[in-house]
């Protein structure tokens, strides 16, 4: 029995499913009971590079076009690519590009990921990202010259919007959880990218500041990044935990509504740990010593899928994550990555249309 089939019969067993003898035959790699998402969503991997050995095994190489064959085995359709701008504090006035970097997501990289994803018949969501040194949120972003931050952060996303016009991405993303006060510069941004990218557009917001944003009727999707609590505390019982989510896509929905535009899950992801729904934004780093439980990250998964799947509103989903390099130890056994773990069965299942 291969791994991912014995993964998937340890699922089986340990969310209650039916006898073998009394249950349908399953291909191999599914499982019983998880929501399928339709075929108009955009079933969507966030797909992440590796800086390790440096990048050897990150965008652009060998490991990842592989990672990329074994995403669309798993019934991925969409795949999220992310370059990374970097700024020196939050009130740094300069975002920097990765151009010149050999192990970071450079131009080269980028153009190869892209095609490689391309000629698997993959769509590719283009997502540039702002990270700040030290880890610090984006959203806490207070640049002590905010003209020069936004010459340079247009500077910036048109550098994206022009590699996404000439390499035909189908989707990319004009700012991730960062302020969104000055909405006039915002609009004016959108209509430069318009300028040289014709493809859909859209902002990932963070979860509880998606009715903040002003701007929504100027892009072609209401993108959110998903990361709600579900429970206060260990334990909780699952028919809250589902309400819980429920109630935080119906609001989504409604305000997507209001924009007369659809809902996009720009990222959305849980940890292998017990109580993965109480921080689901936190770093697995940042818990301290969480217990690790695979069994908590594919029941997150499952009520995810089921609360999704029949939602008209939702366009579709990105999973985070993904890594590029297979043996990677970024995270360990606690991180978000689904992988050889017992929630990529019932990715596979949801995502997969031989396992419907």
């Amino acid at each position: 029995m291969t791994r991912t089939a014995a993964l998937a019969s340890l699922l089986l067993g340990l969310l209650g499913a039916c006898d073998e003898e009394e249950a349908p035959a399953r291909p191999e790699g599914c499982v019983e009971d998880v929501a399928s998402v339709p075929a108009r969503m955009h079933a969507g991997m966030s797909v992440a590079h590796n800086y390790q050995h440096g990048g050897a095994r990150g965008y652009g190489t060998e490991t990842s076009a592989a990672t990329l064959r074994e995403l669309r085995e798993l019934g991925v359709r969409w795949v999220s690519l992310t370059p990374f701008g970097f700024m020196r504090s939050l009130e740094a006035s300069e975002v920097g590009l990765a151009t010149a970097r050999p192990e970071a997501e450079n131009d080269a990289r980028m153009e190869r990921e892209i095609r490689a994803a391309h000629a698997l018949g993959l769509r590719v969501f283009l997502k540039p990202h702002v990270w700040i040194a030290g880890g610090a949120w984006r959203g806490d972003l207070r640049p002590a010259d905010p003209d020069a931050w936004w010459q340079s952060y247009r500077a910036f996303t048109l550098h994206y919007a022009g590699m996404a016009a000439r390499l035909d991405v189908a989707m990319l993303c004009v700012g991730v959880e960062l302020p969104t006060d000055d909405a006039a510069r915002w609009r004016a941004l959108i209509r430069d990218v318009r300028e040289v990218y014709d493809g859909e557009l859209t902002f990932a917001a963070n979860w509880d500041r998606v009715d903040d944003v002003a701007f929504w009727p100027a892009l072609d999707h209401v993108g959110v990044q998903l990361y709600p609590p579900l429970a206060r505390a260990l334990g909780a019982e699952e028919e809250a935990m589902r309400a819980a989510l429920d109630r935080r896509l119906d609001g989504l929905e409604r305000i997507a509504a209001r924009a007369g535009r659809p809902l996009l899950i720009t990222e959305v992801g849980y940890k292998a740990i017990e109580g993965t729904e109480v921080h689901p934004h936190e770093w697995p780093e940042r818990l301290g010593r969480p217990r690790v439980s695979e069994e908590a990250q594919a029941r997150a998964y499952r009520r995810l899928f089921a609360s999704i799947s029949g939602r008209e509103r939702v366009s579709g989903l990105y999973l985070w994550k993904w890594f590029t390099d297979p043996t990677t130890d970024e995270e360990g056994p606690h991180g978000f990555s689904p992988r050889d773990k017992l929630a990529e069965a019932v990715v596979r299942t949801a995502y997969q249309p031989r396992c419907r």
